[in-house]
């Protein structure tokens, strides 16, 4: 049986750094005599939990919960602790007379507890499970909300929210699968007493997706593409600067703090064994369940290769000189060139971002200040696009007003077509884990990734892809081009406290995908707000004598029109913009709203028949302008449609290879004393052969 286990020997620098006493981490002087308990002596004071008190003390960390501040302690009962060290210490034995029977076959699940007693448990283990069970911001049964808590704990580690119920009826908060039985509040925080032990996994994404024997197949060609050594990064060791401040946005503004770490993630989408067995059964007739031995492994592994040769027949081969006669010659790519049949399936499943199931569209998301059902018609689908480890696109959909396929409603699949027969599903991993008992304990999260299960075979079909897929509006949200703003809790999180804006200032080459030419381009990242015009809430704001480049995602060659939404106020910016270093037209000046004559937005009470609405939409896409889309609300809860501060500007009409493409972006106001905001939302990329698509509907292009 798989199960959640905790592994020292492949901590991330981050888990090491903390597997030092806490005590390092208290401020002495910050202790004071506390009038009520603290969440020390309560739990001291409360029998039930006297071996988590054990566990604090021996892991440094009573002290810490003795401190001036506010922290969130899960601490999980004394019945809780036995049982969770009598499971770990079985699963290592278990694994160990299997690895001694077949060392080939089995590996040492090294939970780092080989013995029930607490007593046996040593100091460094205490500490790693009790900084598991703390947080650095106190948050009450009132305050959870969404599906995941915005801050990690203390060894950097988000823990997943839900809400169940007691066999009275009565809810019940649930913290990653423990059930808080009561909290209490005390003078440095509040105390939710477990049913169980918070364990998320010290694994990396390779080793722990090692451990599960049901996706061997595609492990075996994750190792052998050498896509599973790229994945073991967590932790940039050369960024510094995560104790800085900036000046925030306005003069009275409080300090933006710079991002604390510089952290990878990855997420995997990945078949079981049994899903790839019948996708190859039905592709090349080989079933691999029937290869005998001795060459068992190797014979289905053989299998799945062809497999996938089938499926990307025109990367098969690469041509290269012979060496003497300077004649090209046809030789087959190795399994770690990108050209290679089976490194094009398995870099297509994998992103450079931490991507948990719960938040692959924005569905759901609740911090404070937001709630993704506020910003959001209740029949909008929800769409993410992300750029796969071989540039590839790779769109994700949760329909939620698809009438050709009701039954699809309220799932997530991978590049969906409204009733298509091979849609991909992203399966719940709560119900992947229930549905066999060769799937319980199935753990999604890896220390430094997310791994989401599918129900079919993931391909990447260039025809389906720019025919039906992509042939849409494509809306990025402009955070969502920087996977290090989802690594390191900035998108979609409260980040910055101190400031209702909860801003968050991005420093020069933080983000891979960005340039910056200028040193006073000041950068920002705005979490996000139910009550401003913005698509999903957030925003980037750029300040100053500004001079920098996104690089947008990789695309299908084609024509396309690209569009650059915002919310237009009298404090924005004008800005000139450059696609590849050509500049693209005149200005775009944030400033006007869209009733003025420049741009020519009317009222839709004046547009009381849909000839006068399509009349107007013309008029404003002469001007190079759009009204905001139909699928998100304004602040008025109207759809951005309706409203002339929710607008799109047009930045250019070109034809796009597929090489990588840039959108550069100069402040041209010559009156700007640095408080002008350049404010950008989110980014349009539409095939001009959707544009021209008389069969699409006008209602469906308003989307």
């Amino acid at each position: 049986m798989q199960t959640k286990y905790l592994k020292t020997a492949v901590l991330s620098l981050a888990a090491a750094m903390t597997l030092s006493s806490c005590r390092e981490q208290i401020d002495e002087g910050a202790r004071f005599t506390f009038v009520g308990n603290t969440i020390a002596t309560y739990l001291q004071d409360t029998p039930e939990c006297s071996h988590f008190v054990e566990i604090l003390n021996r892991g440094g960390c009573l002290g810490l919960m003795k401190a001036y501040g506010e922290y969130t302690c899960f601490a999980p009962t004394n019945e809780a602790v036995e049982g969770f060290l009598a499971e770990q210490s079985e699963i290592y034995w278990a694994s160990y007379e299997k690895h001694l029977s077949n060392p080939e076959a089995y590996r040492v699940s090294n939970t780092g507890i080989t013995s029930p007693n607490l007593s046996e448990l040593s100091d460094s283990m205490c500490g790693v499970i009790a900084r598991n069970h703390i947080l650095p911001k106190a948050y009450y049964g009132i305050d959870f909300e969404g599906t995941e808590i915005p801050d990690v704990n203390m060894n950097d580690r988000n823990l997943s929210y839900n809400k169940g119920q007691l066999e009275n009826g009565n809810p019940v908060n649930i913290i990653d699968d423990k059930k808080v039985i009561w909290e209490e509040e005390t003078e440095n925080g509040v105390v939710h007493i477990l049913d169980g032990v918070v364990n998320p996994s010290s694994l990396d994404l390779p080793t722990l997706l090692g451990d599960y024997t049901y996706f061997s197949l595609f492990f075996e060609a994750l190792n052998r593409t050498g896509y599973a050594d790229l994945l073991t990064k967590h932790l940039d060791r050369n960024y510094t600067e995560g104790d800085k401040t900036a000046p925030g946005i306005y003069p009275a503004s409080p300090l933006a703090p710079y991002p604390k770490d510089k952290r990878y993630g990855f997420t995997v989408f990945l078949e079981t064994n049994e899903v790839l067995r019948n996708a190859i059964l039905e592709e090349t007739g080989t079933d691999i369940d029937l290869i005998t031995e001795p060459n068992r492994a190797e014979k289905r592994f053989d299998a799945f290769v062809a497999y996938c040769q089938a499926k990307y027949k025109e990367d098969m081969k690469v041509w290269s000189c012979d060496g003497e006669s300077d004649a090209l010659v046809k030789h087959d790519a190795g399994l770690t060139d990108w050209r290679n049949p089976v490194n094009q399936f398995i870099g297509y499943h994998i992103l450079d971002r931490k991507v948990s199931y719960a938040n692959l569209v924005c569905h759901n998301i609740k911090i404070k200040n937001f709630d993704s059902s506020q910003d959001f018609p209740a029949t909008s689908d929800r769409t993410e696009y992300y750029v796969t480890m071989n540039n590839r696109i790779v769109k994700v959909t949760k329909p939620l007003n698809d009438k050709e396929s009701p039954q699809n409603k309220g799932k997530v699949f991978l590049n969906y077509v409204s009733g298509g027969q091979s849609n991909v599903q992203v399966l719940d991993p709560a119900t992947f884990a229930a549905s066999d008992e060769l799937y319980k304990g199935f753990d999604p999260a890896p220390l430094n990734g997310a791994l989401n299960v599918l129900d079919n075979v993931l391909i990447y079909d260039e025809n389906l892809m720019r025919g039906t897929v992509l042939n849409c509006i494509m809306r990025f949200d402009a955070s969502s081009l920087f996977s290090e703003l989802t690594n390191n809790s900035i998108r979609w999180k409260a980040s910055n406290p101190q400031s209702s804006d909860g801003e968050v200032f991005i420093p020069h080459g933080y983000c891979e995908r960005m340039k910056v030419y200028s040193d006073d381009t000041r950068l920002f990242y705005l979490s996000p707000h139910t009550v401003w015009d913005n698509y999903q809430g957030d925003e980037m704001m750029t300040l100053g004598l500004f001079d920098f480049a996104y690089r947008l995602p990789p695309l299908p060659e084609g024509t396309y029109e690209i569009r650059m939404g915002y919310s237009a106020s009298t404090a924005r910016h004008m800005v000139q913009v450059y696609l590849d270093n050509e500049v693209t037209g005149l200005p775009i000046d944030l400033r006007i709203l869209g009733k003025d004559a420049r741009i020519g937005w009317k009222d839709p009470k004046e547009l009381d028949t849909e000839d006068k609405k399509v009349a107007n939409e013309k008029e404003m896409k002469n001007r190079g302008y759009l009204r905001g889309p139909m699928s998100f609300y304004n602040r008025e809860k109207l759809r951005a449609w309706e409203t002339d501060v929710c607008l799109r500007a047009v930045i250019a009409t070109k034809h796009l290879s597929d090489r990588a493409h840039w959108l550069r972006f100069k402040n041209v106001l010559d009156t700007d004393d640095g408080t002008a905001q350049f404010m950008h939302d989110y980014f349009e990329i539409v095939p001009m052969s959707y544009l021209r698509d008389e069969s699409i509907t006008t209602e469906e292009k308003r989307q």
